[in-house]
């Protein structure tokens, strides 16, 4: 039986694009590659091999060696804006795409090749498009904070590229304001808000159907024959959410025979993440009720009902566990933007 998911250690990230991006910035900034490499399992001659592959925990660790060693406080949203284009099909296939609604369904299916780190859920309501961005992988809160800057910063340069110009992102952030914050505020705009219980981008529906500048059917066609037949899956976090997301009411037992495992097996590659079942079962709930609540302006009867809670008080203290506030709260604090 094929595994429908991606480990820690299976290795399918190529050298090109981040990695390359990562190593030609640490060269300009004159740190040691020997330091840089030291504990990550990447020796400099790997680097020159077409057929050499990287792993997620072999990037992480590369990472936090990266945001260790280099000066400065904007060592992510340099390598952001570094990161698109990238030379392979799947960038290229993006790059000759009609529109961000072609992108973001085109991401969907490469997201492991070009952000293995994060995935996102994409909303619609109002007149808006919300993407809430989610950990891939289980990292602790520090490298969670450097690749939530990374990703952010190259989502607001690749949009720029694409478009021409730069979409007003709005930027929610589960961790409290930085003291760097004026790289925030170069970098991805004054629309930014910290302390919230999800990370969450948000911009006017309108860009999604605005027409790309290089956009071209025939190259966008040629470069999907280019892309990798062999489809790569989701990561093990990545998984769980998304069922946990169509299964509101499931639970350990019922997720451990979706993937015919015990349950003691996924309790093991949950800790392997860093995360308990129950942790990731309250972060999906957690999200979900956040954009309920604040977007979509539910009553907390409602979003109980929708969570499968029982009745509205045990949502309400499930809310309050959660975030630390009551649903109300959380109305008025999305209200405070």
């Amino acid at each position: 039986m094929v595994r429908p998911y991606v480990t820690l250690e299976d290795k399918f990230i190529p050298v090109q694009g981040m990695v390359a991006c990562l190593l030609d910035l640490a060269q300009q900034r004159q740190l040691n590659q020997h330091k840089l490499l030291r504990g990550t399992g990447i020796f400099a001659e790997d680097l020159l091999r077409p057929e050499f592959y990287l792993s997620l925990s072999q990037l992480l660790r590369l990472l936090k060696q990266f945001h260790r060693l280099m000066p400065g406080r904007d060592a992510a949203f340099q390598l952001g804006h570094r990161l698109f284009p990238s030379p392979n099909a799947e960038t290229s296939a993006i790059l000759y795409s009609q529109n961000l609604t072609q992108v973001l369904r085109l991401l969907s299916c490469f997201r492991l090749q070009l952000a293995p780190l994060l995935f996102a859920y994409h909303y619609q309501h109002n007149g808006y498009s919300y993407l809430q961005l989610n950990d891939a992988v289980g990292m602790d809160e520090q490298q969670y904070q450097f690749v939530v800057e990374l990703y952010c910063c190259l989502l607001v340069s690749a949009s720029r590229h694409l478009l021409g110009e730069r979409i007003p992102f709005c930027f929610e952030f589960p961790f409290p304001r930085p003291r760097h914050i004026y790289e925030y505020e170069e970098h991805l705009g004054l629309r930014l808000a910290f302390d919230r219980p999800s990370l969450t981008v948000k911009f006017a529906q309108q860009w999604l159907t605005h027409p790309l500048l290089q956009a071209s059917q025939l190259r966008r066609k040629l470069a999907m024959q280019q892309v990798s037949k062999k489809m790569l899956k989701q990561t093990f976090i990545e998984l769980i959410s998304n069922y946990l997301h169509r299964h509101r009411q499931a639970n350990l037992q019922q997720v451990s025979e979706h993937l015919n495992m015990s349950t003691a097996t996924l309790k093991r590659r949950l800790k392997e993440h860093n995360l308990s079942f129950s942790q990731l079962q309250d972060r999906v709930n957690m999200q979900q009720a956040f954009h309920l609540l604040t977007v979509q302006g539910l009553s907390n009867e409602v979003v109980a009902e929708k969570l499968a809670f029982h009745d509205a008080p045990n949502f309400r203290r499930a809310c309050k566990r959660w975030t630390g506030l009551t649903p109300t709260e959380l109305k008025a604090l999305a209200l405070s933007k």
